[in-house]
Protein backbone atom coordinates (compact mmCIF):
# COMPACT_ATOMS: atom_id res chain seq x y z
CA UNK A 1 0.00 0.00 0.00
CA UNK A 2 1.34 3.44 -0.97
CA UNK A 3 0.56 6.11 1.63
CA UNK A 4 -1.26 9.25 0.55
CA UNK A 5 0.36 12.48 1.74
CA UNK A 6 -1.54 13.91 4.71
CA UNK A 7 -3.05 17.39 4.45
CA UNK A 8 -2.17 18.43 8.01
CA UNK A 9 1.51 19.30 7.31
CA UNK A 10 0.32 21.45 4.40
CA UNK A 11 -2.10 23.28 6.72
CA UNK A 12 0.71 23.69 9.27
CA UNK A 13 2.87 25.35 6.57
CA UNK A 14 0.06 27.79 5.69
CA UNK A 15 -0.54 28.64 9.37
CA UNK A 16 3.19 29.19 9.96
CA UNK A 17 3.44 31.58 6.99
CA UNK A 18 0.45 33.61 8.25
CA UNK A 19 1.70 33.67 11.86
CA UNK A 20 5.02 35.06 10.59
CA UNK A 21 3.29 38.18 9.14
CA UNK A 22 2.54 38.54 12.21
CA UNK A 23 -1.18 37.86 12.27
CA UNK A 24 -3.22 35.88 14.79
CA UNK A 25 -4.33 32.64 13.09
CA UNK A 26 -6.01 29.33 13.86
CA UNK A 27 -7.55 26.42 11.96
CA UNK A 28 -11.37 26.40 11.76
CA UNK A 29 -11.65 28.52 14.92
CA UNK A 30 -11.23 32.12 16.04
CA UNK A 31 -7.73 32.51 17.52
CA UNK A 32 -7.39 33.23 21.23
CA UNK A 33 -6.97 36.92 22.07
CA UNK A 34 -8.23 38.05 18.65
CA UNK A 35 -11.10 40.37 17.77
CA UNK A 36 -12.46 42.94 20.20
CA UNK A 37 -10.21 43.43 23.23
CA UNK A 38 -13.05 44.67 25.43
CA UNK A 39 -16.45 46.16 24.71
CA UNK A 40 -17.27 45.59 21.02
CA UNK A 41 -17.06 48.85 19.10
CA UNK A 42 -15.44 50.72 22.02
CA UNK A 43 -12.15 48.82 22.30
CA UNK A 44 -9.27 47.92 20.00
CA UNK A 45 -9.81 45.08 17.52
CA UNK A 46 -6.99 42.62 16.76
CA UNK A 47 -7.42 41.46 13.18
CA UNK A 48 -7.15 37.72 12.64
CA UNK A 49 -7.21 34.83 10.17
CA UNK A 50 -9.06 31.53 10.20
CA UNK A 51 -7.78 28.79 7.86
CA UNK A 52 -10.36 26.34 6.53
CA UNK A 53 -8.46 23.54 4.78
CA UNK A 54 -9.93 21.17 2.21
CA UNK A 55 -8.82 17.53 2.14
CA UNK A 56 -5.87 17.11 -0.20
CA UNK A 57 -6.44 15.47 -3.57
CA UNK A 58 -3.80 12.89 -4.55
CA UNK A 59 -2.61 12.71 -8.15
CA UNK A 60 0.09 11.04 -10.18
CA UNK A 61 0.54 8.48 -12.91
CA UNK A 62 0.14 4.69 -13.12
CA UNK A 63 3.61 4.09 -11.63
CA UNK A 64 3.27 6.67 -8.81
CA UNK A 65 -0.47 7.30 -8.28
CA UNK A 66 0.04 9.27 -5.03
CA UNK A 67 3.19 11.19 -5.89
CA UNK A 68 1.41 14.56 -5.94
CA UNK A 69 -1.07 16.17 -3.59
CA UNK A 70 -3.12 19.23 -4.51
CA UNK A 71 -3.95 21.22 -1.39
CA UNK A 72 -6.59 23.97 -1.11
CA UNK A 73 -7.67 26.25 1.71
CA UNK A 74 -9.95 29.20 2.34
CA UNK A 75 -8.48 31.85 4.62
CA UNK A 76 -11.03 34.17 6.21
CA UNK A 77 -9.66 37.51 7.47
CA UNK A 78 -11.54 39.61 10.00
CA UNK A 79 -11.27 43.27 10.96
CA UNK A 80 -13.29 46.03 12.61
CA UNK A 81 -13.12 48.08 9.40
CA UNK A 82 -13.05 47.31 5.70
CA UNK A 83 -9.48 48.63 5.59
CA UNK A 84 -8.38 46.37 8.46
CA UNK A 85 -9.89 43.21 6.88
CA UNK A 86 -8.68 44.18 3.40
CA UNK A 87 -5.21 44.93 4.73
CA UNK A 88 -5.09 41.52 6.40
CA UNK A 89 -6.05 39.92 3.07
CA UNK A 90 -3.29 41.86 1.31
CA UNK A 91 -0.77 40.74 3.94
CA UNK A 92 -1.82 37.09 3.68
CA UNK A 93 -1.71 37.21 -0.12
CA UNK A 94 1.78 38.71 -0.03
CA UNK A 95 2.96 36.05 2.44
CA UNK A 96 1.56 33.11 0.45
CA UNK A 97 0.94 33.77 -3.25
CA UNK A 98 3.95 32.80 -5.35
CA UNK A 99 5.78 31.29 -2.36
CA UNK A 100 7.00 27.72 -1.99
CA UNK A 101 5.97 26.59 1.48
CA UNK A 102 8.01 24.13 3.51
CA UNK A 103 6.23 20.78 3.95
CA UNK A 104 8.31 17.95 5.50
CA UNK A 105 9.17 15.21 3.00
CA UNK A 106 7.59 17.11 0.11
CA UNK A 107 8.65 19.60 -2.54
CA UNK A 108 6.08 22.29 -3.19
CA UNK A 109 5.10 24.32 -6.19
CA UNK A 110 4.35 28.04 -5.72
CA UNK A 111 1.07 28.88 -3.99
CA UNK A 112 -1.53 30.31 -6.35
CA UNK A 113 -5.01 31.68 -6.01
CA UNK A 114 -7.79 30.04 -8.02
CA UNK A 115 -10.11 32.17 -10.18
CA UNK A 116 -13.36 33.41 -8.73
CA UNK A 117 -12.35 35.21 -5.56
CA UNK A 118 -15.02 36.57 -3.21
CA UNK A 119 -15.52 40.25 -2.36
CA UNK A 120 -15.02 41.88 1.04
CA UNK A 121 -18.22 41.79 3.09
CA UNK A 122 -19.64 43.30 6.26
CA UNK A 123 -21.35 41.06 8.82
CA UNK A 124 -24.23 43.03 10.29
CA UNK A 125 -25.63 40.04 12.23
CA UNK A 126 -23.39 40.91 15.19
CA UNK A 127 -24.13 43.72 17.71
CA UNK A 128 -21.17 45.62 16.19
CA UNK A 129 -20.38 44.93 12.52
CA UNK A 130 -17.19 43.10 11.59
CA UNK A 131 -15.68 42.94 8.11
CA UNK A 132 -14.52 39.75 6.41
CA UNK A 133 -12.23 39.22 3.45
CA UNK A 134 -11.46 35.83 1.96
CA UNK A 135 -8.28 34.59 0.29
CA UNK A 136 -8.45 31.20 -1.39
CA UNK A 137 -5.23 29.34 -2.11
CA UNK A 138 -4.04 26.14 -3.68
CA UNK A 139 -0.70 24.48 -4.25
CA UNK A 140 0.68 21.11 -5.25
CA UNK A 141 3.33 19.14 -3.44
CA UNK A 142 5.41 16.23 -4.67
CA UNK A 143 6.98 13.44 -2.68
CA UNK A 144 10.75 14.00 -2.27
Amino acid sequence: MIPVAPSTPHTDAVVAAIAAIPLLVDVAAKPAESGWQGTPGASPFKRYAVVYPFPGVPDGNAAEPYEYLTYKAQISLFGATAAQAGGAADDVSAALIGQRLSVPGRSTYPVKTPPGQRPLRRDDSLPVSVYQAIVEIEFTSQRD
